[in-house]
């Protein structure tokens, strides 16, 4: 029951399955514990995936390569990347799986250049790469933005290593095409695929399209994903955020009437800290913690330091109703700035901060997280809904594309 669960997403109910079990005169085996790390992966907490880790350790499991894999997986996914490479270094005996994993782990955490280090590594240890391996590796040069690098493990692919390139090979060679900004070349890409294209292939032009602000093209991809997933409403908010940047206020009124007929909701955006064994989740404009005052305060202090202030926009040029929707749409107090804000606050210094986040990040939270680094000397670490971002020093590890 836990692994159905897994398979079909509902990873909270195979926790609770998970949970129940513990009320019975059972105990988990290794079959269990493969069945619902999986699940700690995807919405686990850090501390919680430590408890498993530490069950783990106290039955004698940790000598299963398959178990730590997956274990190695779950600290990545659950922003503690050092921890996960200190439990791929320790596994005696690894498989090809367990290198697809730290392959995998690096480029979710914004790391390319050590993905394709450990991919050469691994070939020197004669572990032959299969379908998995490319899938991590292209997925490391996606983020990384490594280009030549991805179009030269995809081109060897088939001739190199007998692997016949699979929709997720092509979906990370779209989101390359796309870093370019060569949108019109991506296009044809997806034309010209040899296989079926997938709501996947085309969110990848419709990332590629916001990111590089081609509202016509979004406009297509978000058509397509809307026929292949109806209850997709990520392509909807999306493209609402386009219309927002430009103005198109009518174009937003639409997508809303969309969505509502669909009876599809758009996610509250939520920044989630863990500090001193408690968990804190933050809203967008939160004041519902306890020492909400003092992380105003502080927050207003530290915009004002790294040079950030609220947009200010000419009255004379922008309508009443449009200037009311651009402040009450500003960036100042997102959840994510509130959380790093009590991270400064109520962690030791020198420790870094970890924010995981439901969604995107979006490009004037990422541009401040990068300041407030540099101003507080720092370690920020924020997992978005795709990639885990580092910000050290005013810089971070995505290389300001994801």
């Amino acid at each position: 029951m836990i692994a159905a669960y897994v398979h079909n997403g509902q990873n909270r109910v195979a926790l609770e399955v998970f949970q129940d079990l513990w009320n019975e005169p059972l105990e988990p085996d290794a079959m269990t514990i493969t069945s619902v790390l999986p699940a700690y992966a995807e919405i686990a907490l850090l501390r919680e995936g430590k408890q498993i880790h530490t069950y783990i350790i106290k039955v004698q499991l940790s000598s299963n390569t398959f178990i730590m894999n997956s274990i190695v997986y779950m600290y990545a996914k659950c922003g503690d990347l050092r921890a996960g490479r200190e439990i791929f270094d320790g596994i005696l005996f690894k498989d090809v799986i367990s290198w697809n994993t730290i392959i995998m782990a690096y480029a979710i955490h914004g790391m390319g250049s050590i993905s394709i280090e450990l991919f050469s590594e691994m070939r020197e240890k004669d572990i032959k790469p299969n379908f998995s391996t490319f899938v991590s590796l292209l997925s490391a040069c996606s983020i990384a933005g490594m280009m030549d690098e991805g179009w030269e493990y995809f081109n060897s692919m088939r001739s190199g290593y007998g692997v016949d390139p699979g929709i997720e090979h092509y979906g990370c060679m779209l989101d390359l095409l796309g870093r370019t900004g060569n949108l019109d070349q991506a296009k044809c890409f997806i034309d010209e695929l040899p296989l079926t294209s997938t709501a996947r292939i085309w969110g990848s032009l419709l990332a590629a399209s916001r990111h590089h602000r081609n509202i016509e093209l979004a406009e297509l991809a978000a058509c397509h994903i809307s026929s292949l997933e109806h209850d997709n409403t990520g392509c909807y908010v999306l493209l609402s955020n386009m219309y927002a940047e430009v103005g198109r206020w009518e174009d937003i009124e639409r997508i809303k009437f969309l969505m509502r007929n669909q009876r599809l909701e758009k996610i509250t955006g939520c920044s989630i800290l863990e500090t001193n064994n408690r968990t804190y989740r933050f809203t967008n404009h939160d004041r519902s913690h306890v020492d909400s005052n003092v992380i105003y305060e502080v927050l207003d202090i530290i915009l004002r330091k790294i040079g950030e202030e609220l947009c200010s926009y000419e009255v004379s040029k922008t309508k009443p109703p449009d200037l009311a929707r651009r402040r009450a749409n500003s960036t100042k107090y997102h959840s994510v700035r509130l959380a790093i804000c009590y991270g400064l606050i109520s962690t030791s210094l020198g420790n870094p901060i970890l924010v995981r986040k439901n969604t995107r990040i979006c490009e004037k939270c990422h541009s401040a997280a990068k300041k407030i680094s540099e101003f507080t000397n720092r370690e920020i670490v924020v997992g978005d809904s795709k990639i885990y971002h580092h910000f050290r020093d005013g810089h971070c590890s995505c290389g300001d594309y994801w």
